[in-house]
């Protein structure tokens, strides 16, 4: 079982988020509760999220699936966060300025070096799945 509280998850997130570089265009995430393997996030869609359309960036979906699976790693006994080897992402619906979603990444699986894990983006107030997102780390030393 996870050593870590959720409150040092989070601290662990935003010193990681509130760094200089990429990761910083996800600091509006909020986790909401985390258990071995398994993170729930919120966030609401602002326009620096969004493309011209004034919905979810495709490679802002793409950074969440990231950012919030490693969280999931990271929120295992294991507790290592790992460096991605493989990511895919399938877009089904539009998530509009605004709107709100909860992301929940689960870990699928840890072997000796390589761990699985899925992310699913929903619309809070719909339910409508909004992309759904697999992610390969390695976690060998």
């Amino acid at each position: 079982m996870s050593t870590l509280s959720l409150d040092h998850l989070r601290q662990i997130m935003k010193a990681m988020m509130g760094r200089p570089g990429f990761d910083q265009v996800s600091n509006k995430v909020n986790f909401i509760s985390a258990s071995p393997g398994k993170v729930v996030c919120e966030m609401k869609v602002e326009e620096e999220h969004t493309n011209a359309n004034g919905t979810l960036h495709g490679g802002m979906t793409a950074t969440l699936v990231d950012i919030i699976s490693t969280a999931a790693f990271i929120y295992t006994e294991r507790g290592l966060p790992g460096v991605s080897v493989d990511m895919n992402i399938t877009y089904m619906n539009a998530a509009k300025l605004g709107e709100s979603i909860l992301i929940t990444a689960q870990v699928l699986k840890q072997g000796r070096q390589l761990g699985f894990a899925t992310v699913d983006l929903i619309n809070k107030d719909t339910g409508k799945i909004i992309a759904q997102g697999r992610h390969t780390k390695h976690l060998g030393i």
